[in-house]
């Protein structure tokens, strides 16, 4: 059975590798942090991929390649690193700091990521400029703030506990590896698109549309209409302003709302029809509309 922390000791670090889950090769925790000293506090670094929400609160982080650097939530840390080290952080005593991370061992980047999306992420951390391990501190959207807050008030126990969380672990991977491949690298301001670029990123967006159910991966996307994966994430939000992923639900939901609005459909029924479990749907539908999808229905 899946274990998870729901909380630490005041002088503990967010140390999610003690809690597996999946095969073992990726890990969550989740908790608070209310330090009573101010002082830096050591961290083993092991390879691989880790993602830090920071809902609240405020850490200094000295990573050795990166630099020290202010960290205040709401964010998101990124932390890519192939070989061992430790890192030193800092937080502010008697302040609260709230978390959740999800760390992947490298045979978890190997196995989940496909080496074309590995090549991206390396882009994004410039791994090939700077050796050591590498720190990206994202904006932490309002989609991973939500599924933060249903991680640190999930009222399930036994084992509907830790399938809820491994779901919750996995969105947030998803919504996170998105914003960083999305993320422009130095060299994407200077990416120019061309008349036939713009045509190429509306036929791909005709795809998704097409095949919303079961969509592309951005490497199947990418290679049907001619771009590699980068230049298609970077061009994507460039030209329509969100990302593959974010457009994607955006489409589904709009469905989901015309479905409900104009037609005798029940939110089942119009959840299923885009792609959605009814929980889920109607959760993501109450985020973006404000409203339930059962209050559409009289």
């Amino acid at each position: 059975m899946n274990k998870f922390s729901d909380s630490v000791p005041e002088s503990a670090l967010p140390l999610p590798a003690s809690h597996a889950m999946f095969d073992g090769t990726i890990a969550m925790s989740s908790g608070s942090l209310r330090p009573e000293k101010d002082e830096w506090l050591q961290e083993q670094l092991v390879p691989g991929l880790k993602l830090i929400v920071v809902d609240r609160g405020e850490l200094l982080c000295d990573l050795p390649g990166s630099g020290r650097q202010h960290i205040t939530g709401p964010c998101v840390c990124a932390v890519w690193n192939q070989q061992e080290g430790e890192s030193r952080q800092r937080f502010e005593p008697g302040r609260q700091l709230d978390y959740t991370t999800i760390a992947l061992t490298p045979a978890a980047v190997a196995s989940h990521i496909d080496s074309e999306f590995q090549q991206q992420l390396e882009a994004s951390f410039q791994s090939r400029r700077f050796s050591g391990p590498r720190l990206l501190v994202l904006e932490a959207s309002a989609t991973i703030k939500s599924l933060h807050a249903q991680v640190a008030t999930c009222p399930m126990q036994g084992l509907s506990r830790a399938l809820f969380l491994s779901g919750k672990a996995l969105e947030i991977m998803a919504h996170a590896l998105d914003s960083l491949i999305s993320r422009p690298a130095p060299e994407a301001s200077a990416l120019r698109l061309s008349n036939s670029d713009i045509d190429k990123l509306h036929l791909a967006r005709k795809l998704l549309a097409e095949r919303m159910l079961n969509p592309p991966s951005l490497a199947e996307l990418a290679l049907s209409v001619g771009f590699n994966t980068r230049k298609l994430t970077v061009g994507f939000r460039r030209q329509f302003g969100e990302s593959v992923f974010e457009y994607l639900q955006n489409l589904r939901l709009d469905t989901a709302w015309r479905m409900l609005t104009e037609g005798e459909v029940s939110v089942s029924t119009a959840a299923y029809s885009v792609g959605y479990t009814p929980a889920h749907f109607s959760v993501a539908f109450r985020k973006k509309f404000g409203v339930s999808p059962k209050s559409l229905r009289g």
